[in-house]
């Protein structure tokens, strides 16, 4: 352990005179993570709305005004026929039109009921399908409202049960109670990956690699020696990460953080083990980027964190097995929102520490103390 402590210090040295490594190992992340929580959003606004008012009632108007009244909503114009607001969803003046029909009132005070029509501009289907949520429960909500004024509504109202929802670990469906935790471990894994693929081969390109050669370091003390470094600066960053979350984001954190801290520790072990697998075997600081960037990519889109994996095909779910992502993000969620203990995640946390190993043993065997 002699020999790895002189190689911490020669990589700390190296990595304080480097100042644009060390902002983008220190900073960078922290302001990605800013970023993306506030970017990422799932929760969408200001939807322009044109409405077609065929009917020009006092109960039209109220329903008019259910769309006002909410911040998912602006109303930009308001048009005489369809064929009119259709003409603002294909020049996209219009998210969404609401066409009320002639007799809408009279329909919901004789039977009970009335129909609307909503046209949804499904150019973006997350945005389309958002909208016609939004403007479908505004609509079924004001006909219950509406109902009970009228009498033969009330008499014909059968009754039944009444659904109340209760939302367990986000009560108020915060997206940045879900995203924030994804978003974090996720960019601490792609930067100190990175900046691991960039190393042993950048001390092929500038020649120093030839000095450590011929010293008498054995493998597992020069990839041990490389990743200590980036393994503490990952957890510098998860430190400042989680203070934003809980400060800043008002995430809640209902389990064991120092649990959470033990996981992330071995987690990093393999984001960094495949960055100095890949820089052992790369000739270029290029080509290593770009057999990072393939790996990192994959991870991300297959992570569960934009899209779940529930809808994925069946043979992305197989290759998803093999993504440390996936795992430490539904860690993350688990502990901080749900309070899972050791004992529930301990399946994920065993394939972490089984990736771990094999990724350092491989980039210590690949790993060649020659020069050809």
């Amino acid at each position: 352990m002699r020999i790895v402590w002189f190689l911490l210090e020669k990589e700390v040295r190296q990595l304080l005179r480097n100042r644009t490594l060390l902002a983008l190992l220190l900073v960078a992340p922290i302001a990605e993570l800013l970023l993306l929580s506030f970017a990422a959003n799932y929760e969408i606004k200001n939807l322009t709305l044109v409405v077609v008012d065929q009917d020009h009632s006092p109960a039209a108007r109220r329903l008019l005004n259910q769309f006002q009244y909410t911040p998912y909503f602006r109303l930009v114009q308001l048009r005489p026929t369809s064929q009119a607001a259709e003409q603002d969803l294909l020049s996209g003046r219009a998210d969404l039109v609401l066409v009320i029909p002639p007799r809408f009132e009279r329909d919901l005070v004789r039977g009970g009921h009335a129909q609307v029509q909503l046209l949804v501009n499904a150019l973006d289907n997350v945005k389309a399908g958002l909208a016609s949520a939004y403007a479908t429960g505004i609509v079924q909500g004001y006909q219950g409202e509406e109902r009970p004024a009228t009498v033969q509504a009330a008499l014909a109202a059968p009754s039944g049960l009444e659904v109340v929802p209760a939302y367990w670990y986000n009560p108020l469906l915060n997206y940045k109670t879900f995203m924030v935790p994804g978003i974090l471990v996720e960019i601490i894994s792609l930067v100190v990956m990175l900046v691991a693929t960039l190393n042993i081969v950048r001390e092929k390109e500038i020649g120093t690699i030839e000095q450590l050669n011929v010293t008498p370091i054995r493998k597992w003390q020069f990839i041990l020696g490389k990743l200590l470094p980036f393994w503490a600066a990952g957890l510098y960053q998860f430190t400042i990460g989680l203070l934003l979350a809980r400060f800043l984001f008002h995430v809640p954190m209902v389990g064991s953080v120092l649990l959470l801290y033990g996981i992330m520790a071995v987690f990093l072990l393999v984001p960094l083990g495949l960055g100095l697998l890949i820089s052992s075997v790369s000739r270029t600081q290029q080509q290593a980027l770009f057999v990072a960037f393939f790996f990192i990519f994959i991870f991300i889109l297959l992570s569960g964190l934009f899209t779940p994996t529930e809808y994925m095909p069946a043979w992305a779910r197989t290759l998803d097995w093999l993504n440390p992502l996936l795992y430490i993000i539904d860690i993350a969620r688990r502990i901080l929102l749900k309070g899972s203990t050791l004992r529930d995640v301990l399946r994920p946390v065993l394939v972490l520490l089984g990736m771990a190993v094999a990724v350092n043993a491989l980039a210590v065997w690949r790993y060649r103390k020659t020069s050809g």
